[in-house]
């Protein structure tokens, strides 16, 4: 359920692979972060930025290169989850900002993440 949850709230913003037929996922979920490339960003850049945002790093490019699989457990509450997906579209916002040229292409808190105090 979880995972379903985190997913439909990310799905517009960034593309959610292996959906079944009912556009269900299940018990975890990939994202397919290679569209980002196009700006030199990488599946491995966000990651790093998650812990900016205080979260461990999700499975990097496996099973599918060039992606983030993230897999929640159930016993997480809705607001840790909310807290992931806040800081998710934060991050496609900061892509977003790269893709426009709002930000440098080299020089960018995703290029640039972890930040240390």
């Amino acid at each position: 359920m979880n995972a379903n949850y985190i997913a439909s709230k990310l799905e517009g913003q960034y593309k959610i692979l292996y959906k079944g037929k009912d556009g269900r996922v299940a018990h975890e979920f990939i994202m397919d972060m290679k569209e980002f490339k196009k700006v030199d960003i990488t599946e491995t850049d966000i990651a790093k930025r998650l812990m900016d945002y205080g979260f461990h790093a999700p499975t990097v490019s496996f099973p599918v290169g060039g992606s983030l699989m993230v897999e929640p457990t159930e016993s997480e509450d809705k607001i840790e989850l909310d807290r992931f997906i806040d800081a998710m579209l934060r991050i496609r916002e900061e892509i977003r900002e790269v893709e426009t040229g709002k930000a440098d292409k080299v020089d960018n808190v995703l290029k640039n993440a972890p930040h240390t105090l």
